[in-house]
């Protein structure tokens, strides 16, 4: 029997192995991840969002040595996927491919979700577009100042469309209303496609709408660009001014982006590690012009940067929702 006071020296030794064994596990872990099948949620039905999704899996796949599967889970403006996601387990197999908006600016919109906004880990960034001032080639104005001064004199013809209450196209125009001082006119639409058609036949002055999707409409002339909602010139369409160049100061619309997250407490070097994938899969050549096809310009960004994007545009979408008296539902 050992003595009051001392410790056998092979129960030391063996304590010693049995902590650095479950300090080693979760390293372990993390160098074997991963070791099956990933699951990318995306929050909608097959369209820009989806589409962009599957292009980055498909080399995140080659890069991570599993499979990397696109799973759509739509419903309540992407609501029904963050809370699949956020209920997950962190583990790393079950990732979101989501959109600014559903983080950022549902809060703003509903009184109650079922996944706290901000309550996820980022990893990157993936894609950005922009939204851009679009007016029928019929109407008689070629800038902004025209279009407002057009919207003071012909109050009941200088509507605008919408993809619907809430949504980016619609705060967007409530901004430029704001920071103008002119009352505008909003026709929500259930879609922007349905929108940019009234738009072409001329039941509608203008809307906001990305710039990926405007590109075919506008190489076709049957629609007329005349403004950019960003901080810069976009490079696909230089000769048009921003929001602010063209005399509307204040007018900050955040970019849509679509990012790569996780669930809450996601261990970091898993973050990592899909941070590097992703970075190596945005910069592939191919990949690139698939993206820039479909409208988008490719951004990644660090995981902390892509965290305080998320907080800066909650705050921004929060500021516009507030100015347009938009009620929660």
């Amino acid at each position: 029997m050992l003595k009051e006071g001392l410790v056998s020296p092979l129960l030391l030794s063996m304590t010693a192995l049995s902590l650095a064994m479950l300090m080693a596990v979760p390293q372990a872990g993390a160098q074997q991840y991963p070791d099956r099948p990933i699951r990318v949620i995306v929050g909608y039905t097959a369209g820009a969002t989806d589409t962009a999704a599957r292009t980055v899996a498909r080399p995140l796949a080659t890069l991570l040595g599993v499979p990397v599967v696109v799973e759509n889970k739509p419903g309540a403006g992407g609501a029904l996927g963050a809370e699949f996601v956020a209920r997950a387990a962190p583990d790393g197999y079950t990732l979101m491919w989501t959109v600014d908006g559903t983080h950022t600016l549902n809060p703003h919109l509903y009184k109650s979700l079922p996944y706290e906004p901000l309550g996820f880990t980022p990893i990157s960034k993936g894609v950005n577009t922009v939204n851009v001032l679009v007016i029928n080639t019929q109407l008689p104005v070629k800038n902004v100042s025209e279009l407002l001064a057009f919207a003071r004199t012909n109050p009941g013809r200088a509507s605008y469309g919408s993809a619907g209450i809430g949504s980016s196209n619609h705060l967007a125009g409530e901004l430029l209303q704001t920071v103008s001082g002119v009352p505008l006119t909003h026709v929500p639409y259930k879609g922007s496609n349905p929108a940019l058609t009234d738009l072409i036949g001329g039941q509608i002055a203008f809307m906001f709408a990305g710039v990926g999707q405007m590109l075919p409409f506008l190489t076709a002339a049957k629609v007329r660009v005349i403004g950019t909602a960003d901080t810069v010139r976009h490079p696909r369409l230089p000769d048009v001014p921003t929001m602010e160049e063209a005399g509307l100061k204040g007018f900050d619309l955040p970019g849509i982006y679509h990012a790569l997250i996780g669930p809450l407490k996601l261990p970091q070097p898993m973050v990592t590690k899909l941070n590097q994938a992703v970075r190596s899969a945005l910069v592939d050549p191919d990949i690139t012009a698939q993206l820039n096809k479909q409208g988008y310009d490719v951004t990644p960004t660090s995981p902390e940067e892509l965290g305080a994007l998320m907080r800066k545009n909650f705050d921004t979408w929060g500021r516009i929702v507030r100015a347009a008296n938009i009620e929660k539902i």
